[in-house]
């Protein structure tokens, strides 16, 4: 760990203003943008101005965006005037929140890999500005969004993230009872629901990929013990959520693959914390629905999209685990693999090894794999490919160090929270590790990082990581180890370390 180092600093602060100038320089490339482009400028520097006072409104912003997102998806990403949304609204608030907290942050070695994630990204950006304009800037929030992850850790401290779990305790029920719901009102009545000021987008828009996510971080905030925690929900209210869980999983699993894989990574909470009584409960309400599943198939069909069955579940894994050809699934996997493939010949094996084809280029022209008749799909099906595409192999390697530097910390600081008692840091690693991993899994199959509703989820995610494993490794004590442990009135047990049995 760097503590409060002034090459570390200054690397982030170039970061910053990198990323500025990026912003600026494509909103000029949009014509009138050079009158936004001064905008900004003025509302940072008048921000700076409120100084410290300025982390808790970035902070609270963010956390109403990121609950919008959840809920509403897509459709609230399209709120404001193009090309400036809430999300570039909250990333305008995130650069004096950092440059306030730079001297008093203590800053590590991941913060150094992002930066140069981001310093490589916006490399593969600003030359492409002046040809591509606006869309070098909409394709650039796969890197630039990064912003938010130092914004984030730097800015966060154990008091913040003991409220935000309080706040998740709160919504975990509505989000389970709303994501079924939100599936229904836009596979069923998209003609019907009311857009955004400017936008064509229903304001309520379901992504079965994101609801993977979504799903999956909840699961694992009901598995860790994070929403009984001291006996804060009932058993009733716990069992209530499951029910609407699995409708949620169920919808989103029958109409994307990479929403059912997401959300199967809630099973890597044991990796941290155990629970039998949660497991054993969950496990049977599973097991009920998967054999109503196979003795009655019951089948639904909203809208034009494929139906939401039980067979339809098992053509999904199928596809995932078979070549067998015949089936649409297969069809868009073979249509997925050989774009893939292609990109791997000009990248790995051609001659955009260093540099890809930067950020700005229709990908599914250029690459001959484009299948929309307005020419809207720009990247295949994968964040992971497109950095390779975009990036090239030096982006793809900054990437998959990041990743995998933030996951080891990650796993270093639960064994730290474990050896140390600290059950509490313990379950917030697993929690936050589990959205990680199911966002990294839905990244797989589609562009989850490109769209704000995915991408500032994930590098808020991410950023926040960073803080616990600082907090950890600080030794700060779990925010209620001098209160009462939670009662274990049947309403769901304590999260037990991994030296501990079920």
């Amino acid at each position: 760990m760097i503590s409060r180092a002034p090459k570390a600093t200054g690397v982030v602060s170039i970061a910053v203003i990198v990323g500025a100038a990026v912003l600026a320089g494509a909103l000029v490339a949009t014509g009138a943008g050079g009158a936004l482009a001064v905008a900004a400028a003025i509302a940072i520097l008048s921000l700076l101005l409120l100084g410290r006072r300025i982390v808790p409104v970035f902070l609270g912003a963010l956390g109403v965006l990121l609950i919008l997102y959840a809920f509403l998806g897509r459709g609230v990403a399209h709120v404001g005037v193009g090309p400036v949304f809430i999300g570039e609204l909250a990333l305008v608030l995130a650069v004096p929140a950092t440059l306030v907290s730079l001297p008093r942050a203590r800053l590590g070695w991941l913060h150094v890999t992002l930066t140069l994630f981001i310093a490589w990204g916006a490399l593969q950006t600003i030359p492409y500005i002046g040809r591509y304009g606006i869309d070098a800037l909409r394709d650039s929030v796969t890197w630039s969004y990064a912003f938010f992850a130092i914004a984030v850790s730097v800015t966060v401290t154990p008091d913040h993230l003991a409220r935000v779990v309080r706040t998740y305790r709160r919504m975990a029920l509505p989000l389970a009872i709303w994501i079924p719901v939100s599936a229904i009102l836009t596979l069923g009545f998209t003609g019907l629901l009311p857009t955004a000021p400017g936008s064509d987008v229903p304001i309520v828009y379901f992504k079965p990929g994101d609801a993977g996510v979504q799903m999956a971080g909840l699961a694992a905030f009901v598995l860790v013990g994070l929403y009984a925690w001291r006996g804060a929900m009932s058993a009733l209210s716990e069992s209530i959520l499951w029910l609407f869980w699995i409708a949620a999983v169920a919808v989103s699993s029958a109409i994307s693959r990479g929403g059912m894989l997401a959300t199967a990574t809630a099973a890597t909470s044991l990796l941290f914390v155990r629970s039998a009584t949660r497991w054993i409960s969950i496990g049977a309400v599973v097991m009920c629905v998967l054999a109503a599943g196979l003795l009655f198939d019951p089948t639904f069909r909203v809208g034009d999209y494929r139906a939401v069955s039980f067979g339809q579940l098992v053509e999904n894994v199928n596809t995932i685990l078979s070549d067998e050809p015949g089936t649409s699934g297969q069809a868009t996997k073979v249509w997925r693999l050989a774009w893939w493939d292609k990109i791997i010949g000009y990248t790995i094996d051609g001659p955009y090894f260093w540099t890809g084809k930067g950020y700005g280029i229709n990908l599914a022209d250029a690459d001959g794999f484009q299948v929309l008749a307005d020419r809207s799909l720009r990247a295949p099906h994968s964040s992971h490919f497109e950095i390779l595409a975009r990036s090239g192999v030096p982006g793809l390697v900054l990437w998959l160090i990041l990743q995998a530097s933030w996951a080891a910390a990650m796993l270093a600081s639960a064994i730290r929270a474990r050896r140390n008692g600290r059950t509490w840091w313990l379950a917030v690693i697993a929690w936050l590790f589990v959205y990680w991993l199911a966002a990294i899994v839905n990244m797989s199959f589609d562009v989850y990082l490109g769209g704000p509703q995915g991408g500032i989820w994930f590098w808020a995610i991410l950023g926040a990581g960073i803080a616990v494993t600082r907090i950890v490794r600080e030794g700060e004590p779990d925010p209620a180890a001098t209160r009462t442990e939670e009662s274990h009135d049947g309403s769901g047990s304590r999260p037990v370390p991994l030296a501990a049995g079920p």
